[in-house]
């Protein structure tokens, strides 16, 4: 709290140490969320302007702790780029990658783009990856990377919405765990 009221009153030094207090909280949310155009830099950057909005937004005498209303606000901010991202308007066709070839792990590396080292370590990560998806959440992630919304999935694989996010969800846990 104090550091916040300094740095209403004008110190900007007080607005760096705070929003190092956080940082742990940025990192979290970071890699919790998958963003396809933002890398680490530029989510610490939305972080810092969503802090300086939540700093002119708070409001002490309703008595809501600054670093809950400060997580709230990042969440919304995370929601909203992913929303962007996802906009099917938006996504563009050279983002969008076919799973639908045998060889899922050489469509998804770029040989061209990074030393072979890094090639050879990345081919084998996305094999294990497949190796330890089940064949639903394999077809899930197939066609959700074929470019269909997770709507038209559910209606190709005659199932509900909610066990398509749930698979994505599965995806996502064990492709960071693999990439940690």
């Amino acid at each position: 709290m104090e550091l916040l009221t300094r740095f209403i009153a004008g110190d900007s030094v007080s607005f760096t140490a705070l929003f190092e207090r956080y940082l742990p909280l940025v990192h979290k949310f970071g890699r919790q969320y998958y963003f396809q155009d933002i890398d680490r830099e530029d989510w610490e950057q939305e972080a810092r302007i969503v802090m300086l909005k939540t700093i002119r937004c708070y409001k002490e005498e309703l008595q809501v702790d600054f670093g809950y209303f400060y997580k709230l606000n990042l969440k919304h901010r995370a929601f909203d780029i992913i929303r962007q991202e996802n906009a099917s308007k938006r996504i563009h066709e050279e983002k969008r990658v076919n799973l639908e070839v045998e060889d899922i792990h050489e469509s998804l590396v770029d040989y061209h783009q990074c030393p072979p080292d890094d090639c050879i370590m990345c081919h084998e990560q996305l094999k294990a990856f497949i190796a330890q998806c089940s064949p639903f959440e394999t077809n899930v992630f197939r066609l959700i990377h074929s470019g269909l919304s997770q709507e038209m999935t559910a209606q190709k694989l005659h199932c509900d919405s909610r066990k398509i996010t749930g698979a994505l969800d599965r995806c996502q846990k064990k492709l960071n765990f693999l990439l940690k």
